[in-house]
């Protein structure tokens, strides 16, 4: 059966979150077209008005995801694949660019893509005994090669990209890839920690911080305080509006 991905609102510290939970009678999670293009509807959402402050993003089961759905690449043709390849990077791309912050606790082993969607997310807590991985090579294709140099420095990326060798969840912290560390007791308290300090900031600055966040992702360092200056400005009207400045 397919990952189910379970959403929910609830009030919290004051704030609406949302929280967002994949589970699979496999226990590994994997990322079918389906569950992409759900994530990708919730990912759409965080841009209205009336959106959650921040969304959780956790997993249940024995993996937080083994990645990509291989039983259904076995009905793709080439055209099929890439049409896969083409969402699944929108839905990353979209993570990172979402109007509202993502904070993401990953219980256990993340690979290829389920690895990719921690990362995506803008706070990743995990429990020390949790590993990331790219194996892709290992089947002669590629890890997230995109992305990687920029959040751990090439000679790294190239290590998970090119060797597919399991990083843990201390060596990504050390990294900077992974904010905090924990144990299994200690998992669902830390990720409460981030949404609680979200919880205090205003939505607007969300808006400016994660614009800002995603041009110095995808873009040239003047394009990309270009986008800050647009977003600064917006989001400073707002705050003179609101009396906050």
């Amino acid at each position: 059966m397919s990952t189910r991905v379970k959403y929910v609102e609830q009030e919290r510290f004051g704030v609406v979150m949302g929280h967002l939970d994949l589970s699979s009678d496999s226990g590994v999670n994997p990322l079918s077209l389906h569950v992409v293009e759900t994530l990708r509807e919730h990912m759409a959402a965080t841009h209205q008005s009336n959106a959650p402050h921040l969304l959780l993003l956790t997993a249940q089961g024995r993996c937080f995801s083994a990645g990509a759905d291989v039983k259904e690449f076995r009905g793709f043709d080439e055209v099929g694949f890439r049409n896969y390849m083409a969402r699944v990077l929108a839905l990353y791309a979209e993570m990172i660019e979402a109007s509202r912050p993502i904070v993401c606790a990953v219980h256990a082993d993340a690979r290829g893509g389920g690895a990719a969607l921690a990362l995506c997310s803008d706070f990743v807590v995990a429990q020390r005994d949790a590993r990331f991985a790219l194996p892709e090579s290992l089947r002669g294709l590629a890890g997230g090669g995109y992305l990687m140099p920029r959040l751990i420095g090439k000679q790294m990326a190239a290590e998970m990209v090119l060797l597919g060798r399991d990083f843990s969840a201390e060596e990504m912290h050390g990294l900077g890839a992974v904010n905090a560390l924990c144990s299994a007791q200690e998992l669902e308290l830390t990720a409460a920690g981030f949404c609680e300090r979200l919880a205090a900031i205003p939505v607007s600055a969300f808006v400016v911080g994660k614009r800002s966040l995603a041009g110095g992702l995808s873009t040239g360092l003047r394009e990309a305080m270009q986008w800050h200056v647009d977003a600064q400005t917006q989001a400073f009207t707002r705050a003179r509006a609101e009396g906050r400045v």
